[in-house]
């Protein structure tokens, strides 16, 4: 025990000695832990996205243990009894459990914030109603400097511990997180307990929808290489701070002189993360010298692969006129024009390419072909197909359902006849 901190405890004990309706109302509070956990617990859970995203089984269990050691020392401290050597071991222990699961420091110390809140509450209310107004007010006037002075006292201690813990296994998670970012890119699961802990860690839960964002920096004309990589580590600093972890489970890392987002959520995170960047997020912050490409939504780990590399080719059609580009915007025509290759088969609407493969409902199949060759003709079009024109709207309404694509203006048309077209290729492929 440091001469402060045995100076502090006295100073205590003396004021609850001389204050015995104080000190009686610390002392009752033994045997309450699990509610005084349980308050701080939900208010932490309903203020701080930070520890939405942590919460587990083990995190649930450290919080409890924690709180109840904090209660045990103050009730201590408030009968005078023994506190042994180091009377706040207990914080340093939490503070390094925090930082080796890379807690934030902002989340814990908002943590016992929200606990000097909740035990003013459950020591003020017996007094607010106590007979002897005159002690009652005295005990509160007392007890109010106590929970300032001992959340600061405990605050500080657990942000040095903190501190130098993070410092010691600084280099330790740095190598996790590269390992773990190199297993999802290749479709493996984390495999070791620190690595799904860091997972869970970021917010990325089994059950998620998946995307991967490939950044890339437009330098200025005349830029050194080293100029780029700096750049690049602010922008990964930048994410990491912008995206809210309310809404994104998020891991960030530099490779091969890009940056790489997997992005995280119950539902569409490719549309999400792109409208982040479409409302300047992240610029209001710094500029964003730099294009992305964003992949379609995934299911599982095992089709990372396949979302970074619908990224890359993102990337390569993004540009100055348009710096964030998701795969599933790319114009088929266009892809085919630049990558007549294999993943372009993934731009082709799903109806279209099941239909094509199994025969079914030859007859939109067919208006569409019939509506491209009369140059986008309702009359046309019947005439050729022999049916009403009401049928021919009906079909075409129909395939605008089954694909998303409207087939009465040009892009759609173009993207659908393209599609066809690649499939009679395809299979002879």
């Amino acid at each position: 025990m440091t001469a402060q901190t045995d100076s502090r405890i006295r100073e205590w004990r003396q004021r609850f000695e001389k204050n015995p309706l104080a000190q009686e109302t610390v002392t009752r509070l033994k045997g309450r832990a699990q509610e005084i956990w349980q308050g701080t617990f939900n208010l932490l859970r309903k203020e701080s996205p930070e520890y939405r995203n942590a919460v587990d089984d083990e995190f649930t269990a450290e919080s409890k243990s924690h709180c109840g050691e904090l209660l045990e020392t103050i009730i201590r401290i408030a009968a005078g009894r023994p506190l042994g050597p180091d009377p706040f071991a207990f914080v340093r222990r939490h503070a390094e459990w925090r930082a080796r699961h890379q807690v934030p420091l902002v989340a814990s110390l908002h943590a016992y914030r929200l606990a000097h809140k909740t035990y003013w509450n459950v020591t003020r209310t017996p007094l607010a109603g106590h007979k002897k107004q005159r002690e009652a007010l005295r005990a509160l006037s007392m007890l109010s400097e106590f929970w300032i002075e001992l959340f600061e006292a405990v605050g500080a201690v657990l942000e040095e511990a903190h501190a130098a813990e993070e410092a010691r296994a600084f280099a330790q998670n740095t190598q996790a997180h590269a390992r773990l970012i190199e297993e999802l890119l290749d479709g493996v699961g984390p495999s070791s307990p620190e690595t799904r802990q860091l997972l869970a860690l970021c917010g990325i839960r089994p059950g998620m929808k998946l995307s991967i964002v490939v950044f890339r920096r437009l330098p200025p004309a005349g830029s050194l290489p080293v100029d780029v990589e700096v750049a690049n580590r602010s922008l990964a600093r930048l994410l990491n701070q912008s995206i809210p972890p309310a809404q994104f489970g998020k891991l960030v890392a530099l490779r091969n002189g890009e940056v790489v987002l997997l992005a995280a959520a119950n539902t569409a995170p490719t549309q999400g993360i792109a409208k982040l960047l479409a409302r300047g997020v992240f610029t209001r912050k710094a500029p964003l010298d730099a294009v992305a490409g964003i992949s379609l939504d995934k299911d599982s780990v095992a089709n990372l692969p396949e979302a970074l590399e619908e990224a890359r080719i993102a990337l390569e059609f993004a540009g100055p006129g348009r710096v964030v580009l998701r795969f599933g915007d790319i114009d088929l025509a266009e892809f085919l024009a630049r990558r007549p290759s294999g993943p372009a088969s993934r731009l082709i609407p799903a109806w279209l390419r099941e239909s094509h493969g199994s025969g079914a409902e030859p007859d939109l199949i067919a208006t569409i072909r019939a509506f491209a060759h009369c140059s986008l003709n309702v009359k046309g079009t019947a005439r050729e197909l022999g049916v009403h024109t009401n049928t021919v709207y009906f079909r075409l309404n129909q395939i605008k359902d089954r694909t998303g694509v409207d087939p009465r203006t040009f892009r759609g048309l173009t993207v659908l006849v393209t599609s066809l077209r690649l499939l009679d290729h395809l299979p002879r492929a």
